[in-house]
């Protein structure tokens, strides 16, 4: 077994790095950087660029464009790194279902995808960081099979903008989402730290997840 997990850590990692060739915008040779120069047409693209850029343009029609892949400064552009980590994340766990795996979790820049528990009879406890202090915790989350994301400026600095182009103030310091898909539990608390206090009552749409904000 110890070997198996070693191969899928290892199928797993090459998965990503395939995915980074496709998504980055720091790479010239990306699919994304192509369309951008307009070297490839969208429907020309790989299939699992084409499913993402569908799910961001959902995303932004539902948020009203709190959630964006355009640039507010080259609006005719894309950049789709605020929905690719939890995706590709839980894009590549599949590895751990088709090898067999029960008992697993991925983690990527603090979110996680998380499956069958530390056992079957415990579940995986995950803690949320203080913001304000990266040595404590505000909460701790216990989670069998599903997702956890949180989003905010406290362990990236800035790195989140609006529409428009500024920097978002939210009144929040950091946002957790919890619930069965990562894809969407991150995108979501990108969203309703971007959103604010509104973000709140927007989330309650969505049955299947549940929102933890730091003020």
């Amino acid at each position: 077994m110890d070997e198996t997990f070693d191969d899928v850590v290892q199928e797993i990692r090459t998965e990503l790095e395939r995915l980074e060739q496709m998504f980055s915008v720091y790479r010239a040779d990306s699919e994304i950087s192509r369309i951008n120069r307009q070297e490839l047409h969208v429907l020309d693209a790989s299939r699992e660029v084409i499913d993402v850029l569908d799910a961001c343009t959902w995303l932004e029609q539902a948020s009203q464009g709190s959630f964006t892949i355009r640039p507010s400064d080259h609006p005719l552009q894309i950049n789709p790194t605020g929905f690719v980590k939890g995706w590709s994340a839980e894009y590549t766990s599949r590895l751990f279902i088709e090898r067999g795996l029960q008992h697993w979790y991925l983690g990527i820049g603090g979110d996680y995808v998380l499956h069958g528990g530390l056992d079957n009879d415990i579940p995986w406890n995950i803690g949320i960081t203080d913001p304000r202090d990266p040595e404590m915790l505000v909460a701790e989350i216990s989670v069998d099979t599903g997702a956890i994301a949180t989003s905010g400026t406290a362990e990236r600095g800035q790195h989140l903008w609006d529409a428009q182009g500024n920097e978002v103030q939210s009144p929040f310091r950091s946002v957790t989402v919890t619930g069965p898909s990562l894809t969407w539990a991150d995108a979501f608390a990108t969203t309703v730290f971007v959103m604010g206090e509104s973000g709140l009552e927007w989330m309650t749409q969505f049955d299947s997840y549940e929102v933890l904000p730091v003020r």
